[in-house]
């Protein structure tokens, strides 16, 4: 994705949906174009106002062929078709829907299940997954996602900083009030107590379903 339009070819409008980056902070995709300096190109890159700097997936520069190469200085891409020797290679991480998933287990303690890097979900995906899964805590949501025991989420550290306010709202608890030593009532009908129930399972006489109990307090 290109914070700078004037670096993309062929720019055409679309309704992209919107982009999570670091901590709390997105973007909306208003269109997408072509990149290329002459050698390289690249098609379906996504226009987003709010980045400060220019972002390449390696995925997508390998889906094109071609190959990178990194070092303490520089990241080279490689033309199609450079082999490199197997007594170089030190680790392999195989590329699974976009992610390249490196398993870290020796070969003693390396099981069946790949381990993969979990990345943080924003503040916005956290309240949007605690909604969609009927408000549950957040380390129980997380424990879910992270033992696979639910589909469609994709693997995600779920936080919530200020917690969420209909959960706080439904844990209040009212403040009961202090009992009294001594009776301050001093007339019938000063303080009335009220409650109304129902409906009820069996109707009155009457057939009502409601009932309105009067308690005074100094009878």
């Amino acid at each position: 994705m290109a914070g700078t339009l004037h670096l993309l070819e062929n720019v055409r409008s679309i309704c992209g949906g919107y982009v999570s980056f670091v901590g709390n902070q997105g973007g909306q995709i208003f269109s997408e174009g072509t990149l290329t300096n002459g050698k390289v190109l690249f098609d379906k890159v996504n226009y987003i106002t709010e980045p400060d700097n220019n972002l390449l997936s390696i995925s997508q520069i390998c889906d094109k062929s071609f190959l990178t190469h990194f070092t303490g200085k520089e990241c080279l891409i490689l033309k199609p078709g450079f082999k490199i020797p197997d007594e170089w290679i030190l680790m392999c991480a195989h590329q699974e829907t976009n992610l390249y998933v490196l398993n870290m287990c020796t070969a003693s303690t390396s099981s069946s299940s790949a381990q993969c890097l979990i990345s943080k979900a924003s503040e916005k995906e956290s309240i949007l997954w605690h909604r969609r899964v009927s408000q549950i805590n957040v380390r129980k949501k997380n424990h879910l996602v992270h033992n696979h025991l639910v589909d469609g989420v994709n693997l995600k550290n779920f936080h919530l900083n200020e917690g969420c306010l209909d959960c706080k709202k439904e844990k209040q608890t009212k403040k009961s009030h202090p009992k009294k030593m001594i009776n301050s009532i001093k007339l019938p009908f000063e303080i009335l107590h009220m409650d109304l129930f129902g409906p009820v399972n069996v109707k009155s006489i009457t057939g009502e379903l409601y009932c309105f109990v009067f308690t005074d307090d100094y009878s």
